[in-house]
């Protein structure tokens, strides 16, 4: 079938009588596409029973049928879609709302290469003719529900042509509609707000610890009276908003499960607090159907009610939405270190054909953080289809544009999520070539993998703060070294230029923000300074880089972090800091034994871990190595209280433990010091320490140490009998007691317990 020549068009675009809204408009989109490629103008018919030799039908109706009986497109879902060649014509057609509008855009990729990778960038071919062969195409999008979170993706035209249907998009009925939240998530309280609902009626919230908790908590949620006060006001809601198709009952974003009689009866017969969630969103559901017999009732199971229960299944009119938050993002959910979640999500699948997920896919501290999930994202999508999941919505940096790989990620995952069985890193290079420009394109894809390569010994979880293990001066250095030589390769081309230049804003951001810190490891391997030294200058120039103007619907980016921190006010404050802030590293000496209130039996097997292996928060502001004649190895971390509550502090990631280190169980110490001032009280706090496992998302041991405890030189605190992993995190900071002047840490001791 010949669609164009030089000299034209050479085949028409028939709609038929009855086409909705979403198939006009699908067959204006292939007329203008076509143009696009072509530069040849393709007329637009209405037929009811026949059609020039050489046409392409859009849309089911009697022509369709006629033309294509055995296509059957009566039988198809609402985004199911032919494409099919027959007898020199061609058919684009599917289920109402979406089906047809997908044929064409599958079409246009699939078969002609046209790609829409950004709302402001596309690909069109230019052939110089265009011929079809036999083509025999049918499909459906892989996930029910797909919402790639990201800010670029909430265009409504770029949603639409990568099959999103996000409930934040901006789709419109030629889109073929969106999918309509009401409540969408963390819904307990604006069903029940406390006020003015604790005074009155104090039962229908959480009993925690013996008490009734109005705020900060949960509901009860086997309370009968409460149960049909919720299903009143469910239907309330689902009356101001009819084109609701999922409702939220799900629990608020804090801990607070209520442990009354009857709810831990509930839990402890289903061995979850999921069970009584899951009682309750049973019964909304079951209420509402009748009114609403085609709404699904969404809840989660998020944090502590993450396991599933062992026998109560949802009903068929609910949805369980299982969230990823405690996983490790560094590696994929068939990585052993997430191996928990794995069990969860195949429990619930064996529960439920109604699974959606909540993913996470950015750094919520830090927009600009470098995340290093880039070749993650494809085999997690594939886990989730391989594990039932049927509806997938994967959060990013959705409050701004130029957040980390944003337009990467957008597209990427909108792809995935349509087909899931795509090559994910021929996804990424293609992205990153066509983008960025191939010149550029290498380095780009170097630094990717880069950073991928270095977060492996850790556990990347979604609020690391900016001093993370593995953004350190030596990966960092390489890093910049890349994308220098990407913006190089790209001043040819001023667009790919202008998107170079935005996606090294990440890379600046590091910089900036760990200036001090980075100086300092430069210094202590000797060497080179990879950019201007001054931050008031580098902090001027990546401000000035946020600013700069962009193409149609771009706009700078307003937002850092979810928190809602600004370029402006960021860029203001690190450059800000006098010069003189920085500092040389103190000389270090070979260690000393071990201490020598290490208990006897302790001493034989246990390992010495440096103040050197610790990423510091908030250096220098609060906390840097000093030199102290007192300390193993003559330096150890000085923590202070710094201004606005913030506070010295220092992680050792179990990536950056000594050789010997094996997980196990081992006897964690710290090795600490502390200055007070004269009136400083036994009771108040000096110091706190805390270890973190990774593969549970839980702190496995927590320690304040008073005041009372401490002594004024070095002493090692016991800070838990546990299990470390290889993704084990150990912290320690200043307790923020202006009474506390200094705290510092030597080292940390590991003695194993077998």
């Amino acid at each position: 079938m010949q669609i164009a020549a030089p000299g034209g068009a050479r085949c028409v675009i028939v709609t038929q009588p009855g086409a909705t809204v979403t198939e006009r408009y699908a067959a204006e989109e292939l007329a203008a596409t076509l143009r696009q490629i072509t530069g040849a103008t393709f007329e637009i018919q209405e037929q009811n029973d026949a059609a020039p030799p050489s046409a392409i039908v859009v849309g089911p109706g009697p022509l369709a049928a006629k033309l294509f009986p055995e296509v059957e497109l009566s039988k198809f879902s609402g985004e199911e879609y032919a494409i099919r060649t027959k007898d020199g014509r061609l058919l684009l057609a599917g289920g109402r709302s979406r089906g047809t509008l997908y044929a064409v855009y599958r079409f246009l990729q699939d078969e002609l290469g046209v790609r829409w990778y950004t709302p402001w960038f596309s690909h069109y071919p230019k052939p110089a003719a265009l011929t079809l062969g036999k083509v025999n195409v049918r499909g459906k999008p892989a996930f029910e529900y797909r919402d790639p979170f990201w800010f670029p993706a909430f265009d409504g035209d770029w949603a639409a042509r990568n099959f999103s249907i996000s409930q934040t998009a901006r789709l419109q009925e030629k889109h073929g509609g969106q999918m309509v939240y009401k409540g969408f998530v963390h819904t307990f309280y604006p069903l029940v707000p406390p006020e003015p609902h604790f005074k009155t009626h104090p039962e229908w919230f959480s009993l925690v610890k013996g008490r009734r908790v109005g705020e900060g908590a949960q509901l009860c949620t086997t309370d009968p009276q409460l149960r049909d006060f919720i299903v009143e006001r469910v239907k309330a809601w689902l009356r101001e908003t009819p084109d609701a198709k999922i409702v939220s009952v799900s629990q608020n974003d804090h801990a607070g499960a209520c442990e009354c009689p009857r709810c831990a009866a509930v839990d402890a017969r289903e061995g979850t607090p999921a069970g009584s969630l899951l009682e309750l969103v049973n019964y909304v559901a079951e209420k509402i159907e009748p009114e609403f017999p085609n709404v699904l009732v969404d809840t989660l199971a998020y944090q502590y009610t993450r396991k599933a229960p062992q026998t109560l299944r949802p009903r068929r009119n609910v949805i369980v939405r299982l969230c990823s938050i405690e996983c490790n993002f560094a590696r994929p959910l068939t990585d052993p270190s997430n191996e928990l979640f794995a069990r969860d999500i195949r429990d619930w699948h064996r529960l439920t054909d109604r699974l959606y997920v909540w993913d996470y896919t950015t750094d919520f501290s830090h927009y600009l953080l470098p995340f290093p999930n880039y070749f993650v994202l494809g085999p997690n999508v594939r886990f989730f289809h391989e594990n039932g999941v049927v509806g997938l919505f994967e959060q990013g940096a959705y409050q701004a544009f130029s957040g980390e790989m944003s337009e990467l990620r957008a597209w990427v995952l909108a792809q995935l999520l349509a087909n899931p069985n795509q090559d994910d890193r021929k996804l990424v290079r293609e992205f990153v070539e066509a983008y960025y420009g191939k010149p550029s394109a290498r380095f780009i894809l170097q630094h990717l993998d880069l950073i991928s390569k270095a977060a492996q010994p850790f556990y990347v979880g979604i609020g690391h703060p900016s001093a993370s293990p593995y953004l350190r001066f030596p990966t960092l250095v390489k890093s910049e070294r890349l994308w220098q030589q990407a913006e190089a390769a790209a001043r040819g081309n001023p667009d790919h230029l202008w998107r170079v230049r935005q996606a090294r804003l990440p890379m600046g951001f590091m910089w900036l923000s760990q200036w001090v810190g980075l100086q300092r490891e430069c210094r202590e391997l000797g060497a080179k300074w990879p950019i201007n030294p001054s931050r008031k200058a580098c902090a001027a120039a990546w401000l000035a880089t946020v600013n700069e103007p962009g193409p149609a619907g771009w706009t700078p980016m307003t937002l850092m972090r979810e928190s809602g921190q600004k370029p402006a006010d960021f860029a203001a404050e690190v450059g800000s800091d006098p010069e003189e802030a920085l500092y040389a590293p103190p000389k270090r000496h070979a260690s000393s034994g071990l201490p020598n209130d290490l208990p006897a039996e302790a001493r034989a097997e246990a390992i010495s871990v440096q103040d050197d292996r610790a990423v510091i928060f908030r250096e220098a502001e609060c906390a840097r190595p000093v030199a102290d004649s007192a300390a193993s190895d003559g330096v150890a971390i000085q923590m202070l209280a710094g201004p606005n509550g913030s506070k010295g502090a220092m992680e050792i990631h179990s990536g950056k433990l000594p050789a010997a280190f094996q997980p196990g169980r081992y006897q964690v110490y710290y090795v600490v010091r502390i200055e007070v001032t004269g009136d400083a009280k036994p009771e108040s706090p000096a110091f706190s320490a805390r270890i973190h496992d990774g593969p549970t998302g839980k702190y496995i041991a927590e320690r304040m140490i008073k005041i009372g405890e401490a002594a004024a030189g070095y002493r090692s605190y016991l800070v838990g009998t546990v299990k470390l992993s290889s993704f084990s995190r150990l912290w320690m900071g200043h307790a923020h007691d202006d009474a506390v002047k200094k705290v510092w840490l030597d080292r940390v001791i590991l003695v194993p317990v077998k």
